[in-house]
């Protein structure tokens, strides 16, 4: 393991960058209250799934995306919340009815680049707002305090670790989605990253913004807590712990064994007062193995552990989910593949 001297210093500067100051006393005093809230809190938080899943079964089309059933970055998901919001909010209701008590904007595919591949670069805000109003709408309805976290994904491809520019390049586009999502939701969700450019980009804005604030990790498929970038978790965690408004450091969209060997790794290196999470994916293929890679023994799971989809199923995911609470993880939800089903078996065997 490297130590954070070996850092790269424009990492360091991004942090060091960073003024605090303009915030106001009411947006600091609240981020201070939550962070206190979470640290004392003895219970489990359960989070959402993939919606992107759920969304492309619905194989909608759309006029803004000229009829198109399905595209390279999935704008469609995103578009959905414009020309289709109720079959998004029923959505959000079905993981909240399952137990979820925060739930993430359906805005993972609207990013600047996603966008100008298309043209529509101009519809950015539109889209942000339009899934964070969506995802109020769904909160809003339910029979329980429900929390909205805004989406912070990362910027070009999933899992892309090069020609991704530096933390200063990065940080400007998400420090305007955070703008733009701020007013709308209670808490940042920074996820899929995979490296400590990434990380630092997405965390600093998401601090800037005044509001609570979770990061989240892609790692390799394996048992040895890198990123896919192949740089090590233990670093990434250095870059982010004292950015004021951090609530907790999770890890996802990767295999189950890998978040397993990585949960107490985290717990041991985030601070006492910063939550543990995890949300796997659900498919059978490795996110390493569909990007061409191979897989370690201890990644291999029992036929019996899917379906006939190549899906996890519920029971087996739960299974996987006990062990990540046993180990330290107090936040739970899903990624790619999870869903309602899923989110509803975990709730009721884990609480």
């Amino acid at each position: 393991m490297t130590d954070e001297g070996d850092l790269p210093a424009s990492q360091h500067e991004a942090v060091r960058g960073v003024d605090f100051s303009t915030r106001s006393t009411k947006a600091s005093l609240f981020v201070h209250v939550a962070l206190m809230a979470t640290a004392s809190r003895d219970g489990l938080t359960i989070f959402d799934g993939g919606m992107g899943h759920l969304i492309k079964q619905k194989e909608l089309k759309l006029a803004s995306l000229d009829g198109q059933q399905c595209d390279k970055y999935f704008l469609v998901g995103a578009y959905a919340n414009v020309e289709q919001p109720l079959v998004v909010e029923a959505l959000h209701a079905e993981f909240i009815k399952s137990g979820a008590t925060v739930i993430t904007t359906n805005s993972f595919a609207a990013t600047p680049w996603a966008l100008n591949s298309i043209g529509k670069e101009a519809d950015l805000e539109l889209l942000l707002q339009a899934a964070a109003n969506v995802a109020q709408q769904a909160a809003t309805k339910a029979n329980r305090p429900v929390q909205v976290a805004g989406c912070l994904p990362p910027l070009k491809d999933s899992y892309q670790t090069v020609d991704l520019g530096t933390a200063e390049l990065m940080q400007p586009t998400y420090m305007h989605m955070a703008a733009t999502l701020e007013p709308l939701v209670d808490l940042f969700l920074c996820e899929t990253l995979s490296s400590t450019a990434e990380t630092m980009a997405a965390a600093s804005a998401a601090s800037m913004s005044g509001k609570p604030f979770w990061v989240s990790w892609s790692l390799e498929d394996s048992e040895h807590a890198l990123l896919r970038s192949g740089e090590s978790l233990q670093d990434a965690v250095k870059l982010v712990q004292d950015l004021p408004g951090l609530q907790a450091v999770l890890l996802n969209c990767c295999a189950p064994q890998a978040i397993t060997a990585a949960t107490p790794k985290l717990r041991g290196w985030a601070p006492p007062h910063v939550q543990v999470g995890a949300s796997a994916n659900g498919f059978k293929t490795t996110t390493t193995e569909w990007l061409g890679g191979g897989t370690t023994p201890g990644m291999i799971i029992s036929d019996g552990d899917y379906g006939a989809d190549d899906i996890i199923t519920p029971e087996a995911y739960a299974r996987h989910a006990k062990q990540w609470r046993q180990l330290g993880a107090t936040i739970i939800g899903g990624c790619c593949a999870i869903g309602p089903d899923h989110i509803k078996h975990l709730s009721s065997v884990i609480k």
